[in-house]
């Protein structure tokens, strides 16, 4: 039931210049469970998700779900689109303001061939399961506030019951308070539906909410993956520390260093940090990913 990321590389090529995005990542995602892609901008996850969705070719790699490659004769183009749906960084502008609310969330049914009365059910059912009242999908997007359009976008994903959805900084442009309750209704559908999530996000905060595993990526590469406990709470990176450090503490009491640490990774500091695999030196044990845990893997300090 994984979709499956093998050694995915994307290379953008504008006026004789390439730049290297993606390079060799591999991942697969599990239905049921929540795998967050953290790093910041820049990183190569939103480009990951593009992929993982159908929306970015890889420049090499594969792609597959239940080890059928996308583009096979089964039909993943058809299926396969199905089975993954995405909801997007900026919800309202993800909504055509010209479609009342009932036809974007509808929209993704009409591919599979639905009637008119089993997509008006649908939408009344999802519009409701994600708080909102029927009503609003007789509304334009105009009409509906921030934290309502990612409901809207939400339940637009589900309505044809994918297997997997991404989820595109899901909580970037709400407060504090819509956000907690968004992360808390995604939770609820996971637990309810058994659909798997790719987030991908730089809000340490919500992927300790939400994520089942981790993956950190830094200059296009996987430099760090596991449980979100393990990653999280015994980093082994100094990447992924650099990230973890960057967030506030809640407490004013406490004193806090993390954009000190988020300087000093910027300046390559934090880049003479003693290698994380500590089993062999550098030039032994390669720059490829090694294991260092129970499914924790971390990069050598060389391979950025």
């Amino acid at each position: 039931m994984d979709l499956v990321l093998d050694d995915i590389g994307v290379v953008y090529r504008r006026g004789g210049y390439e730049t290297r995005a993606v390079r060799g990542v591999s991942l697969h995602i599990r239905k049921g469970e929540t795998l967050a892609i953290v790093g910041e901008s820049g990183s190569g996850k939103t480009t990951i998700a593009k992929v993982a969705a159908g929306l970015q070719k890889a420049t090499s790699g594969s792609l597959a779900w239940r080890s059928t490659p996308y583009g096979a004769p089964e039909g993943a183009r058809g299926t396969g689109s199905r089975r993954v749906q995405m909801v997007f960084q900026h919800p309202v502008q993800s909504l055509d303001p010209l479609w009342r609310i009932r036809r974007a969330v509808q929209e993704p049914l009409w591919h599979g061939g639905a009637s008119r009365r089993e997509a008006d059910a649908r939408a009344a059912e999802l519009i409701t399961q994600v708080g909102l009242d029927p009503s609003v999908l007789d509304r334009y997007p105009r009409q509906i506030s921030g934290g309502q359009a990612q409901r809207v976008a939400i339940a637009r994903a589900l309505i044809a019951k994918p297997e997997i959805v991404i989820l595109d900084e899901p909580t970037a442009s709400l407060d504090q308070t819509v956000r907690a309750r968004i992360l808390t209704l995604l939770a609820e559908l996971q637990a309810g539906t058994g659909v798997g999530y790719l987030m991908i996000t730089h809000d340490i905060s919500s992927v300790r909410r939400l994520a089942t595993r981790i993956a950190v990526m830094y200059h296009g590469l996987i430099v760090e993956s596991g449980p979100a406990s393990a990653v999280l709470d015994a980093p082994r990176h100094p990447y992924t520390r650099a990230l973890i450090a960057a967030v506030p503490i809640a407490d004013p009491r406490v004193p806090w260093n993390g954009a000190e640490h988020v300087a000093r990774h910027r300046a390559g500091i934090l880049a003479q940090a003693p290698c994380p695999v500590e089993s062999s030196p550098c030039r032994d044990h390669g720059t490829g990913l090694h294991q260092v845990g129970s499914e924790h893997l971390v990069a050598c300090t060389a391979a950025a």
